[in-house]
């Protein structure tokens, strides 16, 4: 019903923000496409809850929207890496005429203070760190964990560079590519399922590009249903903590 109801304050002119629980958005998929996306309205979709939710359970794990999100035409989707990010991505999403979507977690802030946050171009990503061995692509919360990672990879001689794809669609494959051009290895983070998500759109721009020689590791959650378990416990579990992606990489 809610869908419905943004759809029509945004035929009248409105520009609506909805804010829901990942969880919950996937039981208006149908309304998405057929009451938005179809009409390619000027909707916000603030997603909330995204990714692991910790003690919530199995039912609430917010990691399908990315995935079935990036099959819908019409939509710009987004994810923030902070607060402030959070904001710029909230302003541009009022002033674009397409349906977009703009996915957060549960929780504060990380420890990470960023030097900068430019602002939202549609489709633009943001270079946090210029490397030369690996291209490390995150977004959302896991831009946060690239850069603990990369710390970590620092400590190894190698030198990765960084880059927030903010956007998952549409996906700045000029910036991506160029990087992957340079470095020849790229690994992808996400807070969401690996099929459909960050790692299959970067797999993808490769595919169709002229890059053959690329080595790519993603890294997410596989195609299950996560059980209980804290926000920490999870990650330590499927391997998503800095110290085990900086060994898997090494």
């Amino acid at each position: 019903m809610q869908y419905g109801l943004i759809a029509g304050m945004a035929s009248a002119g409105l520009k609506p923000v909805f804010a829901v629980y990942s969880s919950f958005l996937q039981r208006g998929y149908d309304q998405l496409i057929h009451d938005i996306a179809i009409q390619n309205l000027p909707v916000t979709i603030a997603i909330d809850r995204a990714g692991i939710v910790g003690n919530d359970g199995e039912t609430h794990q917010g990691l399908f929207d990315l995935a079935f999100l990036s099959s819908i035409p019409n939509f710009v989707i987004m994810a923030p890496k902070n607060f402030e990010e959070l904001n710029k991505m909230l302003e541009f999403s009022i002033n674009t005429k397409k349906p977009t979507a703009i996915r957060y977690p549960r929780g504060g802030e990380g420890n990470i203070k960023f030097d900068k946050c430019e602002d939202i171009t549609l489709g633009k990503a943001e270079i946090i760190k210029e490397g030369t061995d690996i291209t490390i692509i995150a977004i959302g919360k896991m831009v946060e964990r690239a850069v603990e990672v990369s710390e970590i990879l620092k400590e190894n001689c190698i030198n990765a560079e960084i880059i927030n794809a903010r956007f998952l669609k549409p996906l700045d494959n000029n910036t991506i590519l160029e990087s992957i051009r340079k470095t020849k290895k790229v690994v992808t983070l996400e807070d969401g399922l690996i099929k459909g998500g960050l790692g299959t759109a970067v797999i993808e721009a490769i595919n169709n590009s002229d890059i053959k020689d690329a080595k790519v590791k993603a890294f997410g959650y596989d195609d299950c249903f996560i059980k209980h378990g804290t926000v920490e416990e999870l990650e330590n579990k499927y391997k998503l903590d800095a110290e085990s992606i900086a060994n898997a990489i090494t």
